[in-house]
């Protein structure tokens, strides 16, 4: 009787440290996957890059747009929420059975998603679609327990929550555009119907997730004094409200878009004046996160320029069009890759230490992990080559957006090739 006792005890221990081995590995996965994403962008992006300025709305460049947007940004922004919950909450993810299913969904969804994009296959995109959205499912029943119970105290535990609640619309909305490819049942005006469901994501998804974890993290990875984040909690509401507003104009149609894209504008602006009252409290502290997050800042005030104005010449002029291209690239590139980019030098290595320890491998020095050199070529070629890709999409000269994508791209590549050394560190022994 006390032998099966004790062989259930043993059992119950082996199964609960593979629970906790698997939930410190999860981040580093979608790290990891993340960065693959992104070598995969950065690699076709300058080739693409003439097709671009002709027009937006092709097969090959909406591969390419979910290539950053799912493959690499919301696999990082999953790999952060799976690290950082568990944290906010002080206990450990509800079903870590569910993580390597999760897992395996979202890279069938995605790579599914993106490669039928390129093919022109409406079929295989909102197949694939529905796929991700029961990863995005499973992610959510993992990660909404830990922050829901401070939902409305917090500004990440509600921030998190939103964003999270805005992903599976925007996932949603995604599914039934290309079902009506197929089977047409929606309004005519595909452009508005793209940008409901782009607010969503960009605005409700990405922007209320950045906007909550800001405020938590870059003061520590900035060295900048804490400041009071529960006055700020009212920015990830409004947030929402305006990135439902914009997304329902957008759909009926003939309402006026203006109004709420400049509440989300002055929304915005408000949390530009938090971060960059950060950053000119911070410490002189060395590292690359800084000038990332003044860079993502400063691509963030150009994009919500941008985006009112986009709602003044719509996408469908030619003006409209390289306007929108522009759009895209300083809010996607510009601001949420910045700060994605300046956040993982801290969070990569960090996860790697964590599911090391977890593992119960030997613990590794954070300087083995990170090495820093180079760091400032990235930093120096992905924006630059930025400034260039908006500067030569907006005044119509193919030319200085082409030589904008390859400056990018190096930088990206280097960015990646550096993580994923880092990342790698986690599997070794």
């Amino acid at each position: 009787m006390i032998s099966g006792e004790n062989t259930a005890s043993a059992r119950r221990k082996s199964t609960a440290r593979r629970s906790a081995v698997r939930a410190a590995r999860i981040p580093v996965d979608f790290f990891v996957i993340a960065t693959v994403y992104l070598t995969a962008g950065m690699l076709v992006a300058p080739w693409l890059t003439p097709t671009l300025l002709e027009y937006f709305y092709q097969p090959y460049i909406l591969a390419l747009v979910h290539t950053f947007t799912v493959g690499w940004i919301t696999a990082a922004m999953m790999g952060v929420l799976y690290r950082y919950a568990p944290a906010l909450a002080h206990r450990p993810l509800p079903y870590p059975s569910l993580l390597m299913p999760q897992l395996a969904l979202f890279v069938i969804g995605s790579s599914g998603m993106i490669a039928h994009f390129a093919l022109g296959s409406w079929s295989g995109v909102w197949s694939a679609a529905l796929v991700l959205i029961a990863s995005v499912a499973l992610f959510a029943a993992n990660v909404v327990p830990c922050v829901w119970p401070e939902f409305g105290r917090g500004i990440a535990q509600t921030g998190i929550t939103l964003a999270i609640g805005f992903l599976i619309a925007a996932g949603t909305l995604g599914f039934l555009l290309a079902l009506d490819k197929s089977v047409g049942f929606m309004r005519d005006g595909v452009i508005a119907n793209l940008a409901a469901h782009a607010q969503l994501a960009a605005i409700g998804w990405v922007g209320i997730t950045l906007c909550a974890l800001s405020y938590r993290m870059l003061p520590a990875f900035l060295g900048a004094e804490a400041i009071v984040v529960d006055r700020r909690r009212w920015q990830v509401y409004a947030l929402g409200g305006g990135a439902i507003a914009l997304a329902v104009a957008l759909l009926a149609g003939p309402m006026a878009t203006l109004i709420p894209a400049l509440g989300i504008a002055s929304v915005l602006g408000a949390y530009i004046i938090s971060v960059v009252a950060m950053i000119l409290r911070r410490r002189p502290i060395p590292g690359w996160t800084p000038p990332h997050a003044a860079a993502g800042t400063a691509w963030l005030l150009a994009a919500v320029a941008m985006g009112v104005a986009l709602t003044i010449t719509g996408a469908e002029t030619s003006l409209g069009s390289r306007v929108a291209v522009a759009y895209g690239v300083a809010g996607l590139l510009g601001w949420f890759g910045n700060f994605i980019i300046g956040m993982s030098y801290h969070l990569f290595p960090g996860a790697v230490v964590h599911a090391r320890a977890a593992a119960g491998k030997v613990s590794l020095a954070h300087a083995l992990i990170a090495r820093p050199s180079g760091r400032w070529l990235v930093f120096a070629g992905f924006d630059s080559g930025l400034a260039l890709l908006v500067f030569g999409t907006l005044d119509a000269r193919g030319s200085i957006a082409l030589v904008g994508a390859a400056l990018t791209s190096a930088g990206g590549l280097l960015y990646a090739a550096a993580m994923l050394r880092s990342l790698a560190f986690a599997y070794r022994s």
